[in-house]
């Protein structure tokens, strides 16, 4: 079927092609929209979910320290700690000193997790082995001699995975800590 005039053929054809075209823009437009959405929608709901445990473990920890009448103050990381027992000792904790220290360490419920009267007290390379963050940022503010009660949030204890022992995952803790001895660093 030849068609004489091509405009002719043209000018029917046209608009039918334009149809079919915006037709399937619309569509994959759509598609688009749609694959954007589910694909940002998990994300925001684990954001979402990352803000209400941070509520409630914020929640839980000011719950802990108002029971007990607690006067604590707390660090930019978010460590709550107080001094229980301020020997006045020239001698403080710094990084790349070598401590040794007792420790109780509890949940917010009050579960003994470890102490040290069944593990024997524990000797650490302050910022350079491996150990809780917070853990860390404790010793660091104490002096020989020095005892101290410290609530570390989830993030500055053993985070998501917890401990693989005793300690669940995203589980706030408290330290009571007090420092036996302090090799000072020869740096």
């Amino acid at each position: 079927m030849h068609s004489k005039n091509p405009d002719l053929l043209l000018r029917k054809i046209l608009p039918l092609l334009i149809l079919v075209c915006m037709a399937g823009c619309q569509c994959s437009g759509q598609e688009r929209n749609n694959t954007r959405q589910r694909t940002t929608s998990p994300s925001d709901d684990r954001i979402q979910a990352q803000r209400d445990f941070l509520k409630k473990e914020r929640k839980s920890i000011q719950s802990y320290i108002s029971d007990r009448k607690l006067e604590v103050m707390k660090s930019g990381t978010g460590l709550y700690y107080s001094l229980l027992e301020d020997s006045t000792a020239q001698m403080q904790v710094n990084s790349g000193d070598e401590v040794l220290f007792e420790y109780d360490i509890y949940m917010l419920n009050g579960s003994l997790l470890y102490s040290s009267e069944e593990n024997k007290p524990r000797l650490l390379l302050v910022d350079k082995e491996d150990a809780e963050i917070g853990l860390h940022e404790s010793l660091k503010l104490l002096g020989l001699g020095d005892k101290g009660l410290f609530i570390l949030p989830s993030h500055l204890a053993f985070g998501v995975a917890g401990d693989q022992n005793k300690v669940p995952p995203k589980t706030a803790l408290v330290y009571e800590l007090k420092i036996l001895k302090i090799i000072k660093s020869k740096s």
